[in-house]
């Protein structure tokens, strides 16, 4: 990165498909820095419960958590995209969140803005109560601040791609990260 990153986002989708296609277009109507990290690209291993962050605020695996980690504290605004498996965030998404406890105790990510992205194959208000559940303790232990989450419906791979508002919603994710900035 040459340039401060003001904006990452970051997919929890194991697929190239709805998820990444919202991120991409939100990626492509900011005009400031900005990073895309796919977390299916990345070596992220599970949390293993040690607890070393406890005592240090770096995990004791050895892996791409670090740099992502780095790239969060960096960021002025984190945008997380997921589909949404049984009611829940992907298991790639849950392995990050869990991989972020080393900022727990520093508070590194007090404060930073979040928005939040889930693609689901039910009603997007339906979804949305899901994306609420599932987040609450990574939003409320990180002291992130929830800006705004967003649920487009979608099931099959190309899906968002066809719906109806799904442009208009992503020029609003657009406009509220600026607005934030």
């Amino acid at each position: 990165m040459s340039k401060k990153t003001r904006v990452l986002l970051i997919s929890g989708s194991p697929r190239d498909g709805n998820t990444n296609f919202l991120l991409r277009k939100i990626l492509d109507g900011l005009k400031l820095p900005t990073e895309c990290i796919l977390l299916k690209d990345m070596d992220i291993k599970h949390c293993i419960g040690c607890l070393t962050c406890h005592t240090k605020s770096k995990c004791a695996i050895d892996d791409d958590m670090d740099n992502l980690l780095s790239k969060m504290v960096e960021a002025e605004v984190i945008v997380i995209g997921t589909p949404n498996y049984f009611d829940n965030v992907s298991g790639l998404l849950k392995d990050f969140i869990d991989r972020t406890h080393p900022l727990y105790k520093s508070e590194a990510l007090k404060g930073k803005k979040l928005f939040l992205i889930m693609v689901g194959g039910g009603s997007p208000e339906g979804t949305q109560k899901f994306l609420d559940s599932s987040t609450y303790g990574f939003i409320k232990y990180q002291k992130l601040e929830l800006t705004a989450s967003y649920c487009f419906k979608a099931l099959d791979k190309n899906d968002v791609e066809k719906g109806e508002d799904t442009i208009v919603k992503v020029n609003k994710v657009i406009e509220e990260i600026n607005n934030v900035l």
